[in-house]
């Protein structure tokens, strides 16, 4: 028996499958897709993204917004593809989708914003969100809970579209509530509510003024807020409301702005009086008994700005100086009375000091005179000296006493020191006198002057006022400053029988008989002698014909002056010398022009200024090899007087050595053969000299060529015997033919 198989399986139920599979196919691809859609899309146009301005515009473009099973995408990426801002936003906590998407990573946008629900359906659906409200600028803190205490829907407020708020909802809501509220606060500050609130209710009825820097105080605390935050529509105006007082109470203001526009100086919130003002913020302090015054006193009709603060201005009328102590009352009077006055003197041109402070004041100022009164003592004083000290008493007396007087003798033309302190006034300023009493010391000393008048009448340049025996007479001053022992002698030494004037100055008219030199000096003892001792005496050879030099430096006087003997002493070496001389006087007495003063061995002989200058081996050779036995004069110059034992010659040349030879060597010869009568030319200046000299014989020697060459005579004799009539000394081959 055969198994029965499912019909679907068979041949013609799966080609029926296959054909119903695409025809459904074909028809979808045949509508766009509407087969799988659950409803329209939502037409309502908005601005233009991603080509578009509604969703409906892509209706049939399923794969726009949907995707394949098997893609990797969402649909939230195909969102961001035309929402380009939203991807923005999503990083952004700041923004709704930023927070929203922190708070739910795993949120979709069509949870939001669903479709396919009609053509004016709504996009935006958050009622099941816990929507940052915040950041729309508007908190919801004090609308958690509706007036029927039911938790606020969005619909509440937003009706139909949560993207759209009217502020006229506020005004609704809150007019059921309390209707006379709602209308006065309207009126007060407009209908745009979210001008000053932000859902926080900060303005509410749990706001205080104690929080900001104007607190409400006094009467303040009762006035309406509106009063002061007039015509006031947004948080701006109500912060920038001015809180001076003048702002609100200028208009008020009874002293017309002359006392500024600070009121609270003088009036407090709780009410205009009592005002307090303090006078101590004023330019004029209320003192004593201007504490008391009513203000009007001062400031009539109330004015107050600009009312002087001087004394004068309202007691010119007390003024019982007739305005002699000019207008500043306050100067001597105190504001306690009139009458309690301190009057500083020492503030005037003459202050009360000693007996004058104790002096009433009439008995200055008369007839309560005051300006113009004299100042100079005189003024008041008898003057007992008669106008002989001038008017100025108080250059010796002082305010204590009269007789307590001090006398400035230094401001005179003599001040008193040393003994002349101590003297009475009336010793010099006789009968009272004290005008024209003469300063110098002669007018009173005269009688008393040992001196007889040689040094004049002025005392003072040798005495002091301490005593006549102090004396300090500087010779400093005089034509004989006193130096070395001179400082030491006593004046008589000098000054013989006390005779000052006309004493002389030079050495010799004391020290004459000291004379040790007998006068060859002359008398001006201090060209060799100091005043610090004979014995040191200094004398400058170099001053006179003889400058002192080398060895003669250090000699004794008593070496060249004998018996001291200065004048005429010889100033020539030979004089000292003669006995000393080796030459035997073979060189003159100049001994200076070969010696020099340091020793006689450090000799320089410049043989150059003699007849026979030395050069060459000359130079070298020692004196006494040309000078034997210390002769020098008639020493011959020629060389022959020298070197004629030497004379390889034997006389021939003659004795002028020096016509070949010269002083460098005598190998070095120079013959000028021309200077013979046979000059040599040819092969013959070529030739040594013994070539013709045989034997070293000169002298005599055949000039003709036939001497030498006859046995080289090829004409043997037949041409005589003159060779140079046919040959030259060049070459024998060389023959000039007759």
């Amino acid at each position: 028996m055969q198994k029965a198989r499912l019909g679907c399986l068979t041949g013609t139920g799966i080609f029926a499958t296959l054909i119903t599979a695409f025809a459904i196919a074909g028809y979808a691809l045949a509508s766009g897709g509407q087969m799988f859609s659950p409803g329209a899309l939502n037409a309502i146009h908005g601005k233009l993204i991603g080509g578009v301005t509604s969703h409906a515009d892509i209706a049939g473009a399923c794969s726009s917004c949907h995707v394949a099973p098997w893609e990797t995408q969402t649909m939230d990426d195909r969102c961001v593809v035309c929402h380009t801002d939203v991807a923005n936003k999503l990083a952004d906590l700041q923004t709704p989708h930023g927070r929203m998407y922190a708070i739910d990573p795993k949120a979709q946008c069509r949870d939001c914003h669903p479709e396919h629900r009609g053509g004016q359906a709504l996009l935006t659906e958050i009622a099941d969100w816990k929507y940052p409200h915040q950041l729309s600028g508007y908190y919801l803190d004090a609308h958690q809970f509706k007036a029927e205490n039911e938790p606020f829907r969005c619909a509440d407020c937003h009706t139909s579209d949560v993207t759209t708020f009217d502020q006229a909802t506020c005004a609704t809501c809150h007019g059921q509530i309390d209707q006379a509220f709602t209308a006065k606060h309207s009126t007060a500050y407009g209908d745009s509510c979210l001008d000053c609130h932000d859902g926080r209710d900060s303005l509410g009825k749990n706001f205080t003024h104690a929080n900001f820097s104007f607190k409400l105080t006094g009467q303040h605390a009762t006035v309406a807020c509106e009063n002061c935050h007039a015509d006031a529509h947004s948080l701006m105006d109500l912060k920038s409301t001015s809180q001076d007082c003048a702002s609100c109470h200028g208009k008020d203001d009874p002293h017309g702005g002359t006392l500024g526009s600070d009121c609270g100086s003088c009036h407090s919130p709780d009410g205009w009086k009592p005002a307090r003002f303090d006078h101590n913020r004023a330019v004029f302090k209320l003192l004593s008994a201007h504490v008391n015054l009513p203000c009007e006193k001062c400031h009539v009709n109330n004015i107050f700005k600009g009312t002087p603060t001087n004394c004068f201005a309202c007691h010119k009328q007390d003024d019982r100086h007739n305005g002699e102590l000019g207008t500043d009352c306050g100067a001597c009077h105190k504001a306690t009375t009139w009458k309690d006055v301190t009057f500083d003197h020492s503030q005037a041109t003459f202050t009360l000091i000693g007996k004058h402070s104790t002096v009433a004041c009439a008995d200055c100022h008369k007839d309560d005179l005051f300006k113009s009164t004299p100042t100079n003592c005189a003024a008041c004083h008898n003057d007992v000296h008669a106008g002989q000290m001038g008017n100025d008493c108080a250059g010796c007396h002082n305010p204590a006493d009269w007789k307590d007087v001090h006398f400035d003798h230094s401001q005179t033309g003599f001040a008193l020191t040393g003994n002349h302190v101590g003297i009475t006034c009336a010793t010099c300023h006789v009968n009272g006198n004290y005008k024209g009493t003469s300063p110098s010391c002669y007018a009173c000393h005269a009688a008393k002057d040992p001196h007889g008048g040689q040094f004049g009448t002025d005392c003072a340049t040798c005495h002091n006022p301490s005593g006549w025996n102090n004396v300090n007479f500087n010779h400093g001053n005089t034509a004989f400053p006193l130096t070395g022992g001179h400082t030491n002698v006593q004046c008589k030494a000098c000054h013989i029988n006390g005779v000052f004037k006309g004493t002389p100055t030079e050495c010799v008219a004391c020290h004459a008989a000291r004379d040790a030199h007998n006068g060859q000096f002359g008398t001006v003892c201090s060209t060799c002698h100091n005043t610090s001792g004979w014995q040191n005496a200094i004398f400058n050879h170099g001053n006179t014909a003889f400058p002192l030099a080398g060895s003669h430096a250090n000699v004794t006087c008593g070496s060249c002056h004998v018996n001291n003997v200065y004048k005429g002493t010889p100033k020539n070496c030979y004089a000292c010398h003669a006995a000393k001389d080796n030459h035997n006087g073979q060189f003159g007495t100049v001994c200076e022009s070969c010696h020099k003063p340091t020793q006689w061995s450090d000799v320089t002989f410049n043989h150059g200024n003699t007849a026979f200058p030395l050069s060459g081996k000359h130079n070298n050779i020692q004196c006494a090899a040309c000078h034997s036995n210390g002769i020098y004069k008639g020493t011959p110059t020629n060389c022959y007087a020298c070197h004629a034992a030497k004379d390889n010659h034997n006389g021939q040349f003659g004795t002028d050595c020096g016509a070949c030879h010269n002083p460098s060597g005598w190998a070095n010869v120079t013959f000028n053969h021309n200077n013979t009568a046979f000059p040599l030319i040819g092969h013959h200046a070529q030739l040594e000299c013994k070539s013709c000299h045989g034997n070293g014989v000169y002298q005599g020697t055949p000039t003709q060529c036939i001497a030498c060459h006859a046995d080289k005579d090829k004409h043997n004799g037949q041409n005589g015997t003159d060779c140079s009539v046919c040959h030259t000394p060049r070459d024998w081959g060389e023959v000039i033919k007759p």
